[in-house]
C-alpha cells in the first residue's frame, strides 16, 4: 500500500557497542532478549557562534526515546507504528539552542519484546541487531547532528533490567543513586562514555550493507500535549510494618494493611493538593508510611515525584482505576496470560530530586509507600504529568435534561484519555489500539473534537497490518497483531466502514485512492468464505460482534449484515475512484448477500432475526445485536422493523449474557424461546441506530438515562460493560455513543456529502423542550439550536461558508416561517449564514 511521505534518511541508527558492525549475515543473530527493558543515554556536542533561527531535526527509536536539548525536555516519541513504516518525529530545537557550547541529549529504552503499543522489527535487520536503536538526523546552522559514533553513550545502571513485564511494558524499579547527575547539560563530562555504534552490516548477495527501518515516514500527527496535574483528595494515609524494601514490590504491597498513624508522622499532606509547600514523612526502622491520593477522574501521564530525602530511601508505587475495600489502590492484574501487578519503585539518592516514570499510565488512584525512612522526607509533589492527544472541546451538546447533558460529557471524557498516540480502546488496562473500537471511537471524536488526522493514521495503521490473504488484524500496530494468534474478522469490516465515515465526515478524499486496494483485498477474504446460497459461513478466527455469548455457529447474521454494510461503502469508494465496473459487482454482490439474509436468516414465527443458521436450521438464540445490525446495516426491509425491534426491545425479554470474564461472572440462565440477549455498551451503538430508523427517538433518551446514567457516580466515565467484574475497563471509548447518539440524533446534524459540503439537520425533540450545540465540520462550526413553542418548535441555525444545510421538521410539524418568509415544506435547502425556522403541527389541508 501507499503510505503519506518517505522521509529521506541520511543518519545511522545508533544503539551500544555490541562489535555487530562488522559481522556478515550469516552469523548468529543477537536475541532480541538480550536487550530486553535495557535504558541508553546517548549525547552529542557542539558549539555555536550564533543560534540559527530554526533548526529542524528528526528522531526515532526501536522503542521509545526522551529528546533533550541542554537540559530541556523538548519531547518524547516515536508515535506508534508498524515496523515496515518506522515513524520520525519532528522537531524545531533552535528555541533551545545558545551560542557557545550545546548539547542534544537522549534516553532510549529498548523493549526485547511486544507490546501494546510495539512491535519487535523483522527480517535482516533483526537477525543483524536483534532490537533497539535511536535515531536522529538534522542540521544546527552549518553543523550536522546526525546520529552516527561521533554520539557517546552509556548503558544506564539506574533502571532495574530483569523485571517482570507485560502488555503494558516492564516494571520499573530506578535507583537514583546509579543515574549520572545532570547528564543531559552541556557542562556534563561524557569522557568516559563509549562511542556509539552505527546500525550498519555488510549485506549479502545483492544487498551492499544492512540496515534497520529501511522505511521510515514522517509523524502524522501533533505532538501530545503534557501539563503536571496534582491530585484532588487524599483518600488516606496510614503505616504498616514493613520499613524496608522487599525485591518483589507488587508482593510486598499486596501483603500490607494500612494501620492509623502510631509510630509514623506526616505533615502538611494538604499541600500535596496543590504547588505550594511540602509533606513531611518521619518512620522508624520497621515501618513504612503510605498515602493514598484520588485525581478526581481518570488521568493520563507520567508519575511525577519531586522528593528531597536520604539516600537510600524508597518510593513503592501503584495506580490503578480502583479503590481496593480497605482504601489501598487495587493491583490490577490485566488480562490473565498477558499482564501482571505493575507495582513500580524508586530509590531517592540524597537531596533534593525530579522523577517521572519513563512509561505513561492510565488511573485515577495512586498510593505511594516510603520506605527506609533513615530521615524525614520531604515530598513537594507527587503527581501526574499528564499526557494526551491536543484537541479542543469544539462539539457541545445542551438540553433541557440535565442528566443527557452530563452524558453527552462523560462520552468525551472518555474518549479524551484513549486518543494518545492512537486511538486506545482503554487508557488502563490495555492501551491497544483496536480497529473494530476504532470506528466508534472516530466517530465520537468527529462530533465532539473534529480531529482527522489522529483517524487517518488509524486507517493507515489498519491498513498496513493486512495479511497476505487479506484479513487486517485486530489490533493494529501491537502485539496481538504481531503474535497473529487470533483475529477479529468483523474488525475488518469496521475499517471499511470507518473510511467510509472518516470520508463524509472530514472531506478528505485522497485516503481512498491510497487504501482502496486493501479495501478489495480485504473483501476478497470474506468472498472466499461465502457458501452457495450467497451467506458467509463458517468464518474463521473468533468473530466477535459484541462482548455477549451471540450464536455463532455456521451463518452469522450480524456478520452477513456487517459484510453487507462494507460492501456498499466499498461501491461508493470504488465510484469516488474511478472504478464503475467494481462499484457495481460490489453492490450486485451486496443485494444477492442481502436477499439470503432475508430468506434465511429470518425466524418468521418469531418475527426476528435469529442469531445463526448452522446445518440448515436456525438457532434459537434471539439477540439484540443482531436485530440491530440487519436494520442499522440497510439489510432487512422496513416492513419487519416494527415486529422485531418491538420483540428485542421489550425489556422483560432482555438477559445480561457472560462475556469479559467467564470464571469471574455467575452462570446466566437463559431461556431460548423467549429471552433476548442485552446488547453491551459497544453495539449499542448500532442498536441506537436502528432505533432511530423506526422513528424511537424517546426510546433511545430512556435506554441512555437506564443504562449508562449508573456509571456517572463511578468517576464520570463510561465502562467497557454493563457489569462492573475485576477485568472491566472503567474508561472505555467504545462505549460512548450517547455522545454520537445525542449529536446525531437529538440535534440532528448529519454529513450528506464529503467534509459536511451538505448536511442535514433533522431536529428529534422526543421528551425534550429544548437543545442547543455545536457540530464541528472542516468549513467550521455548524451551531443548532432549537426550543418547543407550544405545538410547534423553532429552530436557529448557523450555517458555515462553503456547506448547504437540509433541514427538515420532525415527525407532524411543517415549516411555516424561515427568516420570516412564509412557507409550507417539511424539507428546506439553506445556504451559508445563520437562518431562524419556525414548525407548527401538520393539518389535513397541509399533511
Amino acid at each position: 500500500m501507499q503510505t503519506d511521505t518517505r522521509f529521506a534518511r541520511r543518519a545511522d541508527w545508533i544503539w551500544r557497542a555490541r562489535g555487530l558492525s562488522q559481522p556478515g549475515f550469516a552469523n548468529t543473530a543477537p536475541p532480541a532478549e538480550g536487550e530486553a527493558n535495557r535504558f541508553v543515554y546517548f549525547r552529542r556536542t557542539f558549539d555555536l557562534i550564533e543560534v540559527p533561527a530554526s533548526a529542524q531535526v528528526w528522531a526515532s527509536a526501536d522503542g521509545r526515546y526522551q529528546l533533550i536539548v541542554n537540559g530541556h525536555r523538548v519531547g518524547r516519541g516515536p508515535a506508534r507504528s508498524n515496523p515496515a513504516w518506522q515513524c520520525v518525529d519532528p522537531y524545531d530545537i533552535a528555541p533551545y539552542l545558545k551560542p557557545g557550547q550545546n548539547v542534544i541529549a537522549a534516553l532510549a529504552h529498548s523493549y526485547g519484546r511486544n507490546t501494546a503499543w510495539y512491535e519487535l522489527p523483522q527480517w535482516e535487520a533483526a537477525r543483524a541487531f536483534g532490537c533497539g536503536g535511536f535515531f536522529l538526523q538534522g542540521d544546527a546552522g552549518d553543523i550536522r547532528l546526525d546520529t552516527g559514533p561521533v554520539w557517546r553513550h552509556l548503558v544506564s545502571e539506574a533502571w532495574q533490567q530483569n523485571t517482570p513485564s507485560g502488555s503494558l511494558g516492564y516494571v520499573e524499579i530506578y535507583d537514583a543513586r546509579r543515574a549520572p547527575t545532570d547528564w543531559a547539560d552541556p557542562q556534563f563530562d561524557d569522557s568516559g562514555w563509549q562511542p556509539a555504534e552505527a546500525l550498519r552490516a555488510p549485506g549479502r548477495n545483492t544487498n551492499a550493507v544492512i540496515t534497520p527501518f529501511s522505511v521510515m515516514v514522517p509523524r502524522a500527527i501533533p505532538a501530545l500535549r503534557e501539563a503536571i496535574a496534582q491530585p484532588v483528595r487524599i483518600v488516606a494515609i496510614g503505616e504498616t510494618l514493613g520499613g524496608r524494601a522487599e525485591p518483589d514490590v507488587a508482593a510486598q504491597l499486596a501483603r500490607e494493611r494500612l494501620e492509623p498513624l502510631r509510630e509514623g508522622q506526616v505533615v502538611g499532606a494538604e499541600s500535596l493538593l496543590s504547588e505550594d509547600g511540602a509533606a513531611v514523612f518521619r518512620a522508624d526502622a520497621e515501618h513504612a508510611l503510605s498515602i493514598v491520593l484520588d485525581f478526581g477522574r481518570i488521568v493520563t501521564g507520567h508519575i511525577h515525584f519531586e522528593l528531597d530525602g536520604p539516600a537510600g530511601a524508597t518510593a513503592d508505587f501503584v495506580c490503578d482505576e480502583r479503590l481496593q475495600e480497605d482504601g489501598r489502590v487495587r493491583l490490577g492484574e490485566g488480562i490473565p496470560g498477558f499482564d501482571i501487578r505493575l507495582a513500580h519503585r524508586y530509590t531517592l539518592r540524597e537531596g533534593a530530586q525530579t522523577w517521572e516514570r519513563f512509561e505513561w499510565s492510565g488511573f485515577r488512584y495512586l498510593q505511594v509507600t516510603f520506605r527506609n525512612l533513615s530521615a524525614p522526607l520531604r515530598a513537594r509533589a507527587i503527581a501526574v504529568n499528564t499526557c494526551g492527544y491536543p484537541v479542543e472541546a469544539r462539539g457541545a451538546f445542551e438540553c433541557s435534561d440535565p442528566l443527557l447533558n452530563r452524558l453527552w460529557q462523560a462520552g468525551a471524557d472518555t474518549l479524551r484519555p484513549s486518543m494518545q498516540d492512537a486511538y486506545l480502546d482503554c487508557p488502563s488496562r490495555e492501551q491497544r489500539q483496536w480497529v473494530g473500537d476504532g470506528y466508534v471511537e472516530t466517530l465520537i471524536n468527529y462530533v465532539a473534537f473534529g480531529d482527522a488526522r489522529l483517524a487517518a493514521q488509524y486507517l493507515r495503521h489498519t491498513a498496513q497490518s493486512q495479511r497476505q490473504n487479506g484479513l487486517t488484524t485486530a489490533v493494529a500496530p501491537g502485539d496481538f497483531g504481531a503474535w497473529s494468534f487470533f483475529n477479529i474478522p468483523d474488525f475488518c469490516l469496521h475499517w471499511i466502514l470507518a473510511i467510509e465515515q472518516y470520508v463524509l465526515y472530514t472531506g478528505r478524499t485522497d485516503i481512498l485512492d491510497e487504501l482502496f486496494p486493501s479495501v478489495i483485498k480485504a473483501l476478497a477474504w470474506f468472498e472466499r468464505h461465502l457458501n452457495p446460497e450467497e451467506l458467509l459461513t463458517d468464518v474463521p478466527h473468533w468473530v466477535m460482534i459484541d462482548w455477549a455469548e451471540l450464536d455463532k455457529a455456521g451463518q452469522v447474521t450480524a456478520l452477513n449484515a456487517h459484510f453487507v454494510a462494507a460492501l456498499r461503502a466499498a461501491a461508493g469508494m470504488a465510484a469516488r475512484v474511478g472504478a464503475p465496473r467494481e462499484a457495481a459487482r460490489l453492490s450486485r454482490l451486496a443485494e444477492r448477500i442481502t436477499d439470503a439474509i432475508n430468506l434465511l436468516l429470518w425466524d418468521d414465527a418469531r418475527g426476528v432475526y435469529a442469531d445463526a443458521r448452522n446445518g440448515g436450521r436456525l438457532s434459537r438464540r434471539i439477540s439484540q445485536q443482531t436485530n440491530a445490525a440487519v436494520f442499522a446495516f440497510g439489510v432487512a426491509p422496513a416492513e419487519r422493523r416494527g415486529a422485531a425491534l418491538s420483540h428485542v426491545l421489550s425489556e422483560h425479554r432482555l438477559v445480561l449474557t457472560r462475556a469479559l470474564d467467564k470464571d469471574r461472572q455467575p452462570e446466566v440462565a437463559f431461556d431460548e424461546e423467549d429471552d433476548v440477549v442485552l446488547a453491551q455498551p459497544f453495539y449499542m451503538h448500532f442498536l441506537h441506530r436502528a432505533m432511530a430508523q423506526a422513528g424511537l427517538h424517546t426510546a433511545i433518551l430512556d435506554n441512555l438515562r437506564r443504562r449508562w446514567a449508573p456509571m456517572l457516580a463511578e468517576g464520570g466515565t463510561f465502562w467497557e460493560s454493563w457489569a462492573l467484574i475485576p477485568i472491566t475497563s472503567m474508561c472505555h471509548a467504545f462505549s460512548a455513543t450517547p455522545t454520537f447518539d445525542l449529536t446525531t440524533e437529538t440535534l440532528g446534524v448529519t454529513p450528506l456529502q464529503p467534509g459536511f459540503a451538505r448536511f442535514r439537520v433533522a431536529p428529534q425533540p422526543a421528551d425534550l423542550g429544548w437543545a442547543r450545540g455545536v457540530v464541528p465540520s472542516p468549513h467550521g462550526d455548524i451551531r443548532v439550536g432549537w426550543v418547543r413553542a407550544g405545538d410547534g418548535l423553532t429552530l436557529t441555525l448557523d450555517i458555515p461558508n462553503g456547506t448547504t444545510a437540509e433541514v427538515l421538521t420532525p415527525a407532524g410539524l411543517r415549516w411555516t416561517d424561515i427568516d420570516g418568509q412564509a412557507v409550507n415544506t417539511r424539507a428546506v435547502s439553506a445556504d451559508a449564514g445563520r437562518h431562524q425556522f419556525t414548525a407548527m403541527p401538520e393539518t389535513k389541508e397541509h399533511p
